[in-house]
């Protein structure tokens, strides 16, 4: 049976510590996946410079 590696320690195996559960900005909570530590944008913006209506007036430069 093959053995899993730890993913923050790979010359070992997993031995089930859950130290990679722990949350990076709280040291004594688990992990709940809540995102604070990503810099997610809750919104996300495109630039439209031009809108074109008809396609005769596309011209791929």
């Amino acid at each position: 049976m093959e053995r899993i590696k730890c993913i923050l320690d790979e010359t070992k195996d997993c031995d089930n510590c859950m130290e990679c559960e722990i949350c990076d900005l709280d040291p004594n909570k688990i992990c709940d996946n809540c995102g604070k530590c990503l810099d997610i944008k809750d919104f996300a913006s495109i630039k439209i410079d031009r809108v074109y209506t008809d396609p005769k007036d596309y011209h791929e430069n």
